[in-house]
């Protein structure tokens, strides 16, 4: 009987970890996600319409800051140095501490060099969210 509980209770949980599995469909953020999606395929202009969107719906939602980066990352990806400039040290300034705002000092380093940043020191590579 005690095995047979126990079997019942197995099961019982096998289920619910189906039942909870992950849904993409329930990790949507609208605009963010939307200008994430611009982003990977490469269309940096409508990245920034959409991380701008999500920025002016949410300004002190938990992806503004990050919306600011790739926003900033967009436009340097654009070759419009001068915005990605300010963008990054908007960043720095406002975000002190935070791990988006070392990310921002490389990229501003990089772009007082004149070169663009290595995939491994962006954060794509070392942490999708903070």
């Amino acid at each position: 009987m005690r095995f047979h509980t126990y079997g019942l209770l197995f099961l019982m949980m096998v289920f619910l970890n189906f039942a909870c599995a992950h849904h993409p469909e329930n990790f949507y953020f609208g605009d963010y996600s939307e200008a994430e999606r611009f982003y990977n395929k490469g269309d940096y202009a409508k990245a920034i319409e959409k991380y701008q969107a999500y920025r002016n719906e949410n300004p002190e939602g938990n992806l503004a800051l990050i919306s600011l980066y790739y926003m900033a990352k967009s436009h340097a990806e654009l070759g419009h140095q001068a915005e990605a400039k300010a963008l990054f040290e908007q960043i720095v300034k406002e975000y002190p501490g935070m791990v988006w705002a070392n990310f921002a000092e490389s990229q501003l380093k990089e772009l007082e060099g004149g070169k663009k940043v290595p995939d491994s020191a962006s954060p794509e590579k070392t942490a999708t969210s903070q």
